[in-house]
């Protein structure tokens, strides 16, 4: 009877410590994704008043930054809405995870 007691309570002590290492993974995850989201938002704008100071324009559009200036984006995780008003006014920046 009391080897049965350890039995279970060594099986309760294996979950207890497996759910804890899944809960502590994800909590990475999820903090690994916000700070992407948070580097590609900076990146983005970023680029474009980096291009706004060497040509004299915003760009047009995500793909100009992506061919001129090296931005990355990767595009099955993000939607970005790029909203340009006039080339001399900073466009409206909105990523969205996918």
């Amino acid at each position: 009877m009391r080897k049965l007691k350890l039995k279970i309570l060594s099986v309760a002590v294996v979950f207890i410590f497996a759910a804890f290492l899944y809960m502590s993974v994800d909590n990475a995850q999820k903090g690994s994704d916000n700070e992407m989201y948070e580097i590609l938002t900076d990146a983005i704008a970023r680029s474009a008043v980096q291009c706004y100071a060497i040509e004299g324009f915003y760009p047009p559009d995500i793909e100009y930054l992506e061919e001129n200036y090296g931005l990355v984006v990767n595009h099955d995780k993000y939607v970005i809405s790029y909203n340009v008003f006039a080339s001399n006014i900073m466009p409206e920046i909105e990523v969205f995870n996918k």
